[in-house]
């Protein structure tokens, strides 16, 4: 039996409650809908299952990766070789603190969290209508839009670090643009405590389907993508920098640059993960060229990718 099979069988053992699956189609869990398989995939349900869980792969030495929504993942066409955790059950429940306070396991969508707040009349997460990310993911990325971002409203983080679950205050979690420790950091956000305020569900509601339309009038949300691919400079429009070098409409493979919106590269119907990371990487080589401004991307790499050698 491989080094990988008999940790599988370790951790299927510890994840009683969950799900626990070896090489797993992942495409369907992201939101490109590219990738290959995961060489091990748990579903994770409780603190106790993860923690066990967690002992396993750092006394294995196995790598890992917690997906959330996969909205802002790339898997590669070879899979990964290693472990891939997803949190549900007891780690993607919402709990009310106080009338103005909600705590969410990091697996809630932040869509679920817009839901069971607005229900309870607490405002703060509607501006983020259409994100397509888990509470943990969003927090990981301080994920925002229309001059809202998740910092606004997170009051503390419950995150596993080194070995041992830690809470972080807002001002300990070093949040800035699409930033915070966590990326820095090994850890692993369980739970998020988030502050919000009382409002009318009419208000609310209003203002949740008008950030909605925005982004359905200027994003191609109908098409698989990762939302932006490269992350705000200071002084530039990315977007327009994009469309001014002529990138709209420019296709590699099944990857193309979105006529709507030429910071989103979008799956247009049978695209591989190196069909869209070889697109990213020519829109990156032509603003350099034409502008000398060298682009960072926001897209999370999974797994091994083949070289680029053009």
């Amino acid at each position: 039996m491989s080094r990988l099979g008999k940790t599988f069988r370790k951790l299927k053992k510890y994840n009683t409650k969950g799900v626990s699956l070896e090489n797993e189609p992942l495409a369907s869990k992201v939101t490109y809908k590219t990738g290959g398989n995961a060489r091990i995939y748990l579903e994770v349900c409780t603190i106790e299952n993860f923690l066990h869980i967690m002992e396993v792969i750092r006394a294995d030495k196995i790598d890992y990766f917690v997906l959330g929504a996969g909205s802002n993942t790339l898997v590669s066409d070879n899979g990964y070789d290693g472990v891939v955790i997803t949190l549900s059950g007891d780690l993607a429940r919402i709990e009310t603190l106080d009338e103005s306070r909600i705590e969410c396991g990091a697996g809630v969508r932040l869509s679920q969290a817009y839901m069971f707040a607005s229900n309870l009349e607490l405002s703060g997460l509607e501006d983020g209508a259409g994100i397509p990310a888990s509470i943990g993911g969003a927090v990981y990325m301080n994920a925002g839009a229309y001059n809202f971002q998740m910092s606004d409203i997170v009051e503390y983080v419950v995150a596993y670090v080194d070995g041992k679950i830690t809470y972080f205050k807002k001002e300990e979690c070093e949040f800035g643009y699409r930033e915070s420790w966590f990326q820095h950091n090994d850890s692993i956000i369980l739970r998020v405590g988030l502050n919000l305020k009382k409002s009318s569900r009419d208000i609310i509601d209003s203002r949740f389907k008008e950030v909605l339309s925005q982004r359905l009038q200027s994003q191609p949300l109908d098409k698989p993508s990762a939302g932006c691919v490269f992350r705000r400079q200071e002084g530039v429009v990315v977007s327009r920098l994009l469309d001014e070098c002529g990138l709209k409409g420019t296709k590699f493979g099944g990857a193309e640059v979105s006529k709507k919106h030429a910071n989103f590269v979008i799956n247009a119907g049978g695209a591989t993960s190196q069909d869209i990371l070889e697109l990213i990487e020519v829109m990156r080589h032509r603003v350099l060229t034409k502008t000398n401004i060298d682009l960072k991307t926001e897209i999370v790499k999974l797994g091994e990718f083949d070289e680029i050698t053009w």
